[in-house]
């Protein structure tokens, strides 16, 4: 089964609004690649709606659900204002209007959906004095050779030994050239 276009969901989401008596039923729908456990995703001021075909493309059927579910939040915005609960018995109410209990979170399986984060160690380099140093997490503020505060040069490698042996085998000289400051 193939995922319906974004022109589909966009006269869904409107009827969806009609029949919550929403006067402007306008909802822009698109799906972004970039999400990776989040079904989707209602933007309230804008009007807009972002669904993940990675992960519906797992389960089709739940596509219904998740803009019902996005369009509720647009319409509950729309009729009762920003100073309501995300989920709260305004969303609720739309959400039974529409045939379809008030669950907030997705059961479709994220697994294997997740990008491992890549780590990296740096190498601050501070203009001034040349005091360096590879901490284990990027921070500024003052130097610790000479107090003067955010002058740093900083690169990244990635966090591996090697990648860790190529920061300190790098002069300050070969850094202050990387950045022109030599």
């Amino acid at each position: 089964m193939t995922l319906p276009t974004a022109e589909e969901l966009e006269q869904r989401a409107a009827q969806l609004l009609g029949q919550w008596r929403v006067v402007d039923t306008a909802v822009r729908v698109a799906w972004n690649d970039r999400l990776t456990t989040t079904a989707g995703r209602a933007f309230l001021r804008l009007g807009s709606i972002e669904l993940n075909p990675r992960l519906l493309s797992r389960a089709p059927e739940q596509v219904p659900t998740v803009l019902t579910h996005e369009a509720a939040h647009i319409a509950a915005f729309r009729l009762f204002g920003a100073n309501i609960p995300a989920h709260g018995r305004h969303w609720r109410s739309l959400m039974r209007i529409a045939g379809l209990p008030p669950e907030v979170t997705h059961k479709i399986s994220v697994r294997g959906l997740r990008k491992a984060k890549r780590r990296y160690v740096y190498l601050r380099v501070c203009e001034s004095c040349g005091d360096r140093a590879i901490p284990p997490a990027l921070r500024y503020g003052r130097c610790h050779g000479c107090s003067s505060r955010d002058s740093f040069l900083v690169m990244k490698a990635p966090a591996t030994v090697a990648g860790r042996q190529a920061l300190e085998n790098l002069s300050t000289t070969a850094v202050r050239a990387k950045f022109g400051r030599a």
